[in-house]
Protein backbone atom coordinates (compact mmCIF):
# COMPACT_ATOMS: atom_id res chain seq x y z
CA UNK A 1 0.00 0.00 0.00
CA UNK A 2 2.35 2.77 -1.18
CA UNK A 3 -0.18 5.54 -0.62
CA UNK A 4 -0.89 4.47 2.96
CA UNK A 5 2.77 4.06 3.85
CA UNK A 6 3.61 7.44 2.29
CA UNK A 7 0.93 9.16 4.38
CA UNK A 8 2.03 7.21 7.43
CA UNK A 9 5.62 8.33 6.90
CA UNK A 10 4.51 11.97 6.80
CA UNK A 11 2.33 11.49 9.89
CA UNK A 12 5.16 9.86 11.84
CA UNK A 13 7.52 12.68 10.88
CA UNK A 14 5.11 15.06 12.59
CA UNK A 15 5.05 12.84 15.68
CA UNK A 16 8.82 12.41 15.81
CA UNK A 17 11.46 14.97 16.84
CA UNK A 18 12.07 17.62 14.20
CA UNK A 19 15.57 16.32 13.49
CA UNK A 20 15.04 12.60 13.96
CA UNK A 21 17.53 10.32 12.26
CA UNK A 22 14.90 7.60 11.78
CA UNK A 23 14.07 7.17 8.11
CA UNK A 24 10.59 5.79 7.46
CA UNK A 25 10.50 3.40 4.52
CA UNK A 26 7.76 3.92 1.95
CA UNK A 27 8.62 1.25 -0.63
CA UNK A 28 9.73 -1.69 1.44
CA UNK A 29 8.78 -5.20 0.36
CA UNK A 30 8.66 -6.17 4.02
CA UNK A 31 4.93 -6.12 4.81
CA UNK A 32 5.51 -6.39 8.55
CA UNK A 33 7.60 -3.22 8.47
CA UNK A 34 5.01 -1.40 6.39
CA UNK A 35 2.32 -2.45 8.85
CA UNK A 36 4.43 -1.17 11.74
CA UNK A 37 4.94 2.12 9.93
CA UNK A 38 1.23 2.61 9.34
CA UNK A 39 0.54 1.85 13.00
CA UNK A 40 3.17 4.36 14.07
CA UNK A 41 5.53 1.74 15.49
CA UNK A 42 9.17 2.79 15.18
CA UNK A 43 10.61 -0.34 16.75
CA UNK A 44 11.27 -2.02 13.41
CA UNK A 45 12.99 1.09 12.08
CA UNK A 46 15.73 1.51 14.64
CA UNK A 47 18.32 0.43 12.06
CA UNK A 48 16.94 2.70 9.33
CA UNK A 49 18.75 5.80 10.50
CA UNK A 50 20.53 8.48 8.53
CA UNK A 51 24.28 8.15 8.35
CA UNK A 52 25.38 11.65 9.37
CA UNK A 53 28.84 11.38 7.85
CA UNK A 54 27.68 10.03 4.48
CA UNK A 55 24.82 12.55 4.35
CA UNK A 56 26.72 15.72 5.20
CA UNK A 57 30.24 14.70 4.12
CA UNK A 58 29.98 11.93 1.51
CA UNK A 59 32.76 10.19 -0.38
CA UNK A 60 34.88 10.72 -2.37
CA UNK A 61 35.56 13.47 0.12
CA UNK A 62 38.23 15.37 -1.79
CA UNK A 63 35.83 15.76 -4.72
CA UNK A 64 32.89 16.61 -2.47
CA UNK A 65 34.83 19.12 -0.38
CA UNK A 66 36.21 20.74 -3.52
CA UNK A 67 32.69 21.18 -4.92
CA UNK A 68 31.47 22.37 -1.53
CA UNK A 69 34.17 25.03 -1.24
CA UNK A 70 33.51 26.18 -4.80
CA UNK A 71 29.74 26.51 -4.29
CA UNK A 72 30.18 28.22 -0.91
CA UNK A 73 32.65 30.73 -2.32
CA UNK A 74 30.33 31.42 -5.24
CA UNK A 75 27.31 32.02 -2.98
CA UNK A 76 29.25 34.25 -0.58
CA UNK A 77 30.65 36.30 -3.48
CA UNK A 78 27.13 36.80 -4.86
CA UNK A 79 25.92 37.99 -1.46
CA UNK A 80 28.79 40.45 -1.11
CA UNK A 81 28.29 41.75 -4.65
CA UNK A 82 24.57 42.07 -4.04
CA UNK A 83 25.20 44.34 -1.05
CA UNK A 84 27.93 46.41 -2.69
CA UNK A 85 25.91 46.95 -5.89
CA UNK A 86 23.01 48.56 -4.02
CA UNK A 87 22.63 52.33 -4.03
CA UNK A 88 21.58 52.06 -0.38
CA UNK A 89 23.35 49.01 1.09
CA UNK A 90 22.02 49.84 4.55
CA UNK A 91 18.54 48.94 3.26
CA UNK A 92 19.67 45.64 1.68
CA UNK A 93 18.39 43.43 4.50
CA UNK A 94 14.88 44.92 4.26
CA UNK A 95 14.00 42.71 1.29
CA UNK A 96 12.64 39.17 1.44
CA UNK A 97 15.04 38.15 -1.33
CA UNK A 98 17.97 39.05 0.88
CA UNK A 99 16.49 37.42 3.98
CA UNK A 100 16.30 34.21 1.97
CA UNK A 101 19.77 34.58 0.49
CA UNK A 102 21.22 35.30 3.93
CA UNK A 103 19.81 31.97 5.18
CA UNK A 104 21.13 30.25 2.05
CA UNK A 105 24.61 31.71 2.58
CA UNK A 106 24.53 30.73 6.25
CA UNK A 107 23.61 27.17 5.24
CA UNK A 108 26.49 26.94 2.76
CA UNK A 109 28.98 28.23 5.31
CA UNK A 110 27.73 25.95 8.10
CA UNK A 111 27.47 22.88 5.88
CA UNK A 112 30.97 23.50 4.51
CA UNK A 113 32.42 23.65 8.01
CA UNK A 114 30.39 20.58 9.02
CA UNK A 115 31.60 18.62 5.99
CA UNK A 116 35.23 19.43 6.81
CA UNK A 117 34.77 18.51 10.46
CA UNK A 118 33.12 15.17 9.61
CA UNK A 119 35.84 14.41 7.06
CA UNK A 120 38.51 14.91 9.72
CA UNK A 121 36.66 13.33 12.66
CA UNK A 122 34.00 10.93 11.32
CA UNK A 123 34.22 8.78 14.43
CA UNK A 124 32.48 11.41 16.56
CA UNK A 125 29.07 10.51 15.08
CA UNK A 126 29.48 6.85 14.11
CA UNK A 127 26.50 4.83 15.33
CA UNK A 128 24.73 7.92 16.67
CA UNK A 129 21.01 7.20 17.16
CA UNK A 130 19.98 10.76 17.99
CA UNK A 131 21.62 14.15 17.48
CA UNK A 132 23.25 15.00 20.80
CA UNK A 133 26.02 17.18 22.15
CA UNK A 134 27.89 19.93 20.31
CA UNK A 135 28.17 18.02 17.03
CA UNK A 136 24.47 17.19 17.24
CA UNK A 137 23.67 20.89 17.64
CA UNK A 138 25.99 21.68 14.71
CA UNK A 139 24.08 19.24 12.50
CA UNK A 140 20.68 20.52 13.68
CA UNK A 141 21.55 24.14 12.88
CA UNK A 142 22.83 23.19 9.42
CA UNK A 143 19.77 21.03 8.76
CA UNK A 144 17.41 23.76 10.00
CA UNK A 145 19.00 26.37 7.74
CA UNK A 146 18.59 24.03 4.78
CA UNK A 147 14.95 23.28 5.67
CA UNK A 148 14.22 27.02 5.68
CA UNK A 149 16.35 27.99 2.69
CA UNK A 150 15.07 25.51 0.09
CA UNK A 151 11.33 26.29 0.22
CA UNK A 152 12.01 29.97 0.94
CA UNK A 153 14.18 30.35 -2.16
CA UNK A 154 11.56 28.60 -4.29
CA UNK A 155 8.80 30.93 -3.03
CA UNK A 156 11.02 34.00 -3.44
CA UNK A 157 11.91 33.00 -6.99
CA UNK A 158 8.25 32.48 -7.92
CA UNK A 159 7.11 35.75 -6.31
CA UNK A 160 9.87 37.73 -8.00
CA UNK A 161 9.27 36.51 -11.55
CA UNK A 162 5.47 36.70 -11.19
CA UNK A 163 5.00 39.92 -9.21
CA UNK A 164 8.18 42.01 -9.21
CA UNK A 165 10.09 41.39 -12.45
CA UNK A 166 10.26 44.61 -14.49
CA UNK A 167 12.05 43.27 -17.56
CA UNK A 168 15.57 44.09 -16.35
CA UNK A 169 17.93 41.12 -16.22
CA UNK A 170 21.37 41.19 -14.63
CA UNK A 171 23.77 38.68 -13.11
CA UNK A 172 23.02 39.39 -9.43
CA UNK A 173 19.26 39.41 -9.93
CA UNK A 174 19.32 36.06 -11.74
CA UNK A 175 21.63 34.56 -9.10
CA UNK A 176 19.44 35.53 -6.13
CA UNK A 177 16.19 34.74 -7.95
CA UNK A 178 16.83 31.33 -9.46
CA UNK A 179 20.39 30.13 -9.95
CA UNK A 180 21.09 30.22 -6.21
CA UNK A 181 18.02 28.04 -5.69
CA UNK A 182 19.29 25.50 -8.22
CA UNK A 183 22.72 25.39 -6.55
CA UNK A 184 21.06 24.91 -3.16
CA UNK A 185 18.99 21.98 -4.44
CA UNK A 186 22.00 20.36 -6.11
CA UNK A 187 24.10 20.74 -2.97
CA UNK A 188 21.52 19.53 -0.45
CA UNK A 189 19.43 16.98 -2.33
CA UNK A 190 21.82 15.55 -4.89
CA UNK A 191 25.28 15.80 -3.31
CA UNK A 192 24.28 15.65 0.35
CA UNK A 193 20.92 13.81 0.29
CA UNK A 194 19.58 15.91 3.17
CA UNK A 195 15.94 14.99 3.82
CA UNK A 196 13.15 17.39 4.65
CA UNK A 197 10.93 16.33 7.55
CA UNK A 198 7.27 17.35 7.73
CA UNK A 199 7.70 19.02 11.12
CA UNK A 200 10.44 21.24 9.66
CA UNK A 201 7.68 23.06 7.78
CA UNK A 202 7.16 24.96 11.05
CA UNK A 203 10.63 26.48 10.69
CA UNK A 204 9.86 27.68 7.18
CA UNK A 205 6.47 29.07 8.21
CA UNK A 206 8.03 30.89 11.17
CA UNK A 207 10.63 32.42 8.85
CA UNK A 208 7.91 33.61 6.45
CA UNK A 209 5.73 34.99 9.25
CA UNK A 210 8.72 36.84 10.72
CA UNK A 211 9.42 38.59 7.43
CA UNK A 212 5.77 39.52 6.92
CA UNK A 213 5.64 40.90 10.45
CA UNK A 214 8.73 43.00 9.68
CA UNK A 215 7.01 44.22 6.52
CA UNK A 216 3.96 45.37 8.48
CA UNK A 217 6.16 47.04 11.13
CA UNK A 218 8.09 48.87 8.43
CA UNK A 219 4.89 50.06 6.76
CA UNK A 220 3.40 51.66 9.88
CA UNK A 221 6.47 52.64 11.91
CA UNK A 222 7.71 55.48 9.72
CA UNK A 223 11.13 53.88 9.22
CA UNK A 224 11.03 55.07 5.64
CA UNK A 225 12.55 53.87 2.40
CA UNK A 226 15.69 55.53 0.96
CA UNK A 227 14.51 54.67 -2.56
CA UNK A 228 11.46 56.87 -2.05
CA UNK A 229 13.61 59.68 -0.71
CA UNK A 230 15.87 59.67 -3.78
CA UNK A 231 12.90 59.49 -6.16
CA UNK A 232 13.42 55.90 -7.34
CA UNK A 233 10.06 54.83 -5.87
CA UNK A 234 6.79 56.69 -5.48
CA UNK A 235 6.08 55.35 -1.97
CA UNK A 236 7.99 53.86 0.96
CA UNK A 237 6.71 50.28 0.59
CA UNK A 238 9.45 47.68 0.40
CA UNK A 239 7.49 45.82 -2.27
CA UNK A 240 4.73 47.29 -4.42
CA UNK A 241 2.71 44.10 -3.96
CA UNK A 242 2.89 44.51 -0.16
CA UNK A 243 1.96 48.20 0.15
CA UNK A 244 0.12 47.89 3.46
CA UNK A 245 -0.83 51.54 3.81
CA UNK A 246 -1.91 52.08 0.19
CA UNK A 247 -3.46 48.66 -0.48
CA UNK A 248 -4.11 46.94 2.84
CA UNK A 249 -6.61 44.47 1.42
CA UNK A 250 -4.34 43.36 -1.41
CA UNK A 251 -1.36 42.96 0.94
CA UNK A 252 -3.47 40.96 3.41
CA UNK A 253 -4.78 38.64 0.68
CA UNK A 254 -1.28 38.02 -0.66
CA UNK A 255 0.03 37.37 2.86
CA UNK A 256 -2.74 34.90 3.65
CA UNK A 257 -2.29 33.19 0.30
CA UNK A 258 1.43 32.72 0.85
CA UNK A 259 1.15 31.47 4.45
CA UNK A 260 -1.91 29.24 4.04
CA UNK A 261 -1.63 27.98 0.47
CA UNK A 262 1.70 28.81 -1.17
CA UNK A 263 4.07 27.80 1.62
CA UNK A 264 2.48 24.39 2.38
CA UNK A 265 2.32 23.47 -1.32
CA UNK A 266 5.92 24.51 -1.98
CA UNK A 267 7.20 22.69 1.11
CA UNK A 268 5.37 19.49 0.17
CA UNK A 269 6.83 19.67 -3.34
CA UNK A 270 10.34 20.24 -1.92
CA UNK A 271 9.90 17.34 0.49
CA UNK A 272 8.73 15.18 -2.40
CA UNK A 273 11.82 16.08 -4.40
CA UNK A 274 14.04 15.28 -1.43
CA UNK A 275 12.53 11.79 -1.29
CA UNK A 276 13.36 11.06 -4.91
CA UNK A 277 17.01 10.53 -4.01
CA UNK A 278 17.99 7.44 -1.96
CA UNK A 279 18.95 8.17 1.62
CA UNK A 280 22.39 7.35 2.94
CA UNK A 281 21.61 5.21 5.97
CA UNK A 282 23.72 3.70 8.70
CA UNK A 283 25.20 0.35 7.78
CA UNK A 284 23.61 -2.74 9.24
CA UNK A 285 25.41 -6.04 9.09
CA UNK A 286 27.80 -4.86 6.43
CA UNK A 287 25.06 -3.80 3.99
CA UNK A 288 24.42 -0.19 3.08
CA UNK A 289 20.74 0.51 3.62
CA UNK A 290 18.76 3.04 1.62
CA UNK A 291 15.22 4.37 1.59
CA UNK A 292 12.94 1.78 0.06
CA UNK A 293 15.21 -1.08 1.15
CA UNK A 294 17.56 -0.51 -1.78
CA UNK A 295 21.20 -1.35 -1.42
CA UNK A 296 23.76 1.38 -1.81
CA UNK A 297 26.07 0.72 -4.70
CA UNK A 298 26.79 4.27 -5.80
CA UNK A 299 29.86 4.63 -3.62
CA UNK A 300 31.38 1.23 -4.37
CA UNK A 301 34.87 1.62 -5.71
CA UNK A 302 34.97 5.39 -5.07
CA UNK A 303 38.15 6.96 -3.80
CA UNK A 304 38.47 7.93 -0.15
CA UNK A 305 40.86 10.06 1.83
Amino acid sequence: MPTCTCCAAARNEFKSPMFTLVEYTTKSNDKSKNASLINGNENNYNNNRLDIVRTFSPKPRLVYLGLKLFLTTWIVSVMVSSIMDRDHPEFWIAYLTHWGFTVTTAYFLMSCLLAIYLAVRPGTVNGMEELEGCIGLFVKITWALFAIAVPAEVVITILFWVLEFDGTVDYISVMVHGVGTVLLVIDGFLLGRIPLRMKQFLLFEAFSASYLLWNVIHAYSGIGNPYEEDGTQSDDAIYASLAWRNDTRGAAILTAGVLVVGNPVVFLVCRGVSRLFPRRLQEDGGENMFRGGKQNDEEAGMATI
